[in-house]
């Protein structure tokens, strides 16, 4: 059986718990639709006897971009104001940062009613879905813009990469040849002088 080549791989950082799973497998189900291989969840695409932190440490620099799949854990309620909101599991959080730490492009997607916090509207837009065909099909054209521009960052920085490695070869063949030019015309100096 010949395995589907994908355009991108996205880590994918979202709750691992049994209520949340319907939203989770959505958004895996709109990125394969993209053609967006889901990768690297810790307890989902990836699993080690050592700290989850430490692997997903691991994880998040291999993949393209990350893809945040934010559900409600937990109620918060501002001190000064009263505000109450429902926030984020801390470990997407933490995941986020990684990949905000790796220069990775992240990707949002927010279950209606969810409150991303402050971290993550300062570093990317997000999209809020209800999870209905409705939704997606009001939504799947900026749906699609953000996850192309993340492609099409993460093929900017892999071009990048690729351009300064050529150069860098380049740079070491060009030093060599130098370097061996040199030395022949220093042992030409030398037999001369003799």
């Amino acid at each position: 059986m010949e395995q589907k080549k994908y355009a991108a791989t996205a880590f994918v950082s979202c709750s691992l718990r049994h209520e949340d799973k319907p939203f989770v497998n959505y958004i895996e189900k709109i990125l394969k639709a993209y053609n967006i291989k889901p990768f690297g969840t810790v307890g989902k695409y990836s699993a080690s006897p050592e700290n989850p932190a430490v692997l997903m440490k691991k994880n998040i620099p291999f993949a393209d971009f990350v893809v945040i799949c934010a559900t409600k854990r937990y109620l918060q309620k501002d001190i000064h104001t009263g505000q109450v909101s429902f926030g984020l599991s801390e470990m997407i959080h933490v995941e986020t940062g990684i990949a905000y730490a790796h220069d990775k492009p992240v990707v949002v997607f927010v279950r209606e009613g969810s409150s991303t916090g402050n971290f993550i509207p300062n570093i990317t837009q997000f999209i809020t879905l209800d999870g209905t065909r409705e939704d997606f099909l009001i939504k799947k054209q900026l749906i699609f813009s953000l996850l192309n521009n993340a492609y099409l960052i993460t093929k900017g920085v892999k071009d990048e990469l690729q351009k300064n490695k050529a150069l860098k070869i380049a740079g070491q063949f060009a030093v060599g040849g130098l370097a061996i030019y040199g030395g022949v015309k220093l042992l030409e100096q030398i037999f001369r002088s003799k």
